[in-house]
């Protein structure tokens, strides 16, 4: 039978009602809370018992503390004497519990223990929860800067999509956390003038449905990156989530475990955790840059469908990905030494494949290779095609070149095509390029050709393209 047990608990920083409701539901199972992590609380069996629980603040405290001051020891002196037992504490928070059915509370006066919860909140709680709040706000309006400029590209990514559900999720929870907690105190002390403390009422199930949103965000990502054929893609999301996040969580989390633990000050000890936090993340972050350019640089993240070769001293990736369409299909011969690349973004929203047929530059013939390459955007749900339209659109008509010098999108015959609209770019210098953005049912072709293709091409070209949706 094991003697300790760690759950996982959720409560907002100032409730004390929904803690002391909580931790005496605990005990009655018989289970008494020892120990406050940052995530997971450590109990320790006892015998099944209705106790008395006591979620009171102490200003002065931090979790940097080596041990409790003599201000604090005092306190808890007084607070053994009226039958209060100290039980865990985190920081600030102190836990207490007693054996008495009808016991003498700790703090008599309501308006005191709402300025201790105050003074204890502005300190340290509410301006970490005010920063989150900023930095998700901050985030989350370069993801829509993002999504408004390029939205194809955004929401065919789960990873993008991934990050902007977990900002979205974050403003939620912060604005929630430090609005409740303004208006609670405003209420509190007017209701402490009256003589009554007012309750916490906290957001225990808000905050168990936002994280349960990320972890399914997080599963969909992991799934999506692990079943691509993107090595270097897999590689980069196991070294962030498995080495970059808990190494830092742990190795700053030793840091300050081993100063409490060496007696050193609360402020040397926080000066030395802030220190190594950001000493740890960047050289973590370092080495797994270093990691991933060297290895792929030396074919390492190589797949199986990769090889790599050597030109003039320099090492570089051959893919051979199956393309739905090559220059073979085109020009019906055969070249040694081309390179097939197919990158593959795919969301919920959109599927997004980019293909490119480009020789080697170890080919024989390289100069006189030629070279194809064609994006296929599928559009999964019917709302955002006009939005991907005009967003494709938007790409090709740009506005930052001096003019006489832009290029812009000419709508020509789509039937050729078999499209509902077809544009070809063309540059206000150079004229029209052998570059086609055509317009299907429910997806988006941009090819480009190194040759000006024949009306036989064109039409194996949409049969081969268009073969990616069935």
């Amino acid at each position: 039978m094991k003697d300790k047990k760690r759950t996982w608990e959720i409560f907002s920083f100032y409730d004390r009602s929904g803690l002391e409701k909580r931790l005496a539901h605990m005990a009655e199972q018989g289970w008494l809370v020892e120990h406050i992590g940052s995530f997971l609380w450590t109990y320790r069996r006892i015998e099944p018992r209705r106790l008395a629980f006591c979620v009171c603040w102490f200003p002065k405290a931090s979790a940097f503390d080596p041990e409790p001051s003599a201000e604090q020891q005092t306190f808890y002196d007084f607070c053994r004497h009226t039958g209060w037992i100290p039980a865990a504490s985190s920081g600030q928070m102190q836990v207490f519990y007693n054996e008495d059915a009808d016991p003498i509370p700790i703090e008599t006066d309501p308006a005191t223990e709402v300025d201790a919860i105050h003074r204890a909140a502005k300190r340290t709680t509410l301006p970490s929860h005010l920063v989150l709040l900023v930095m998700a706000l901050i985030n989350n309006g370069l993801f829509f800067s993002r999504l408004r400029s390029d939205p194809v590209g955004v929401l065919a990514s789960t990873a993008n999509l991934f990050t902007g559900t977990c900002w979205a999720v974050l403003i939620l929870m912060e604005a929630v956390e430090c609005g409740s907690y303004v208006l609670w105190h405003r209420r509190a002390v007017k209701a402490a003038e009256r003589g009554e403390f007012l309750q916490t009422k906290g957001h225990r199930r808000l905050q168990l449905i936002s994280l349960a949103v990320v972890g399914l965000g997080l599963i969909y990502y992991f799934v999506s990156v692990l079943t691509s054929a993107n090595r270097m893609m897999m590689v980069v999301a196991l070294l962030m989530f498995g080495v970059y996040l808990p190494g830092v969580y742990l190795l700053v989390y030793g840091v300050k475990a081993l100063l409490k633990k060496k007696k050193v000050s609360a402020k040397i000890n926080r000066t030395a955790t802030i220190a190594s936090a950001f000493a740890v993340s960047f050289l973590l972050i370092s080495g797994i840059l270093w990691g991933v350019l060297y290895g792929s640089a030396n074919g390492w993240l190589a797949g199986t469908d990769e090889e790599t070769y050597t030109y003039r001293g320099s090492t570089f990736t051959a893919r051979r990905d199956a393309l739905p369409l090559t220059v073979e299909d085109l020009l019906g011969v055969s070249y040694d030494g081309y390179s097939c690349e197919r990158q593959t973004e795919e969301s919920v929203f959109l599927a997004r494949y980019e293909m490119v047929q480009r020789p080697r530059f170890d080919a024989a013939q390289y100069k006189e290779m030629p070279r194809l390459e064609y994006t296929i955007t599928l559009v999964k749900v019917p709302a955002l095609y006009s939005l991907c339209k005009d967003a494709l659109l938007a790409d090709w008509n740009d506005d930052w070149r001096p003019e006489g010098q832009k290029d812009y999108a000419v709508p020509i015959a789509s039937a050729p095509w078999g499209a509902e609209d077809a544009y070809q770019l063309a540059n206000q210098e150079y004229g029209p390029e052998n570059r086609f953005l055509l317009c299907y049912e429910d997806l988006f072709v941009e090819i480009r050709f190194d040759w000006e293709p024949t009306p036989e091409q064109i039409a194996l070209a949409v049969e081969k393209i268009k073969s990616i949706n069935h």
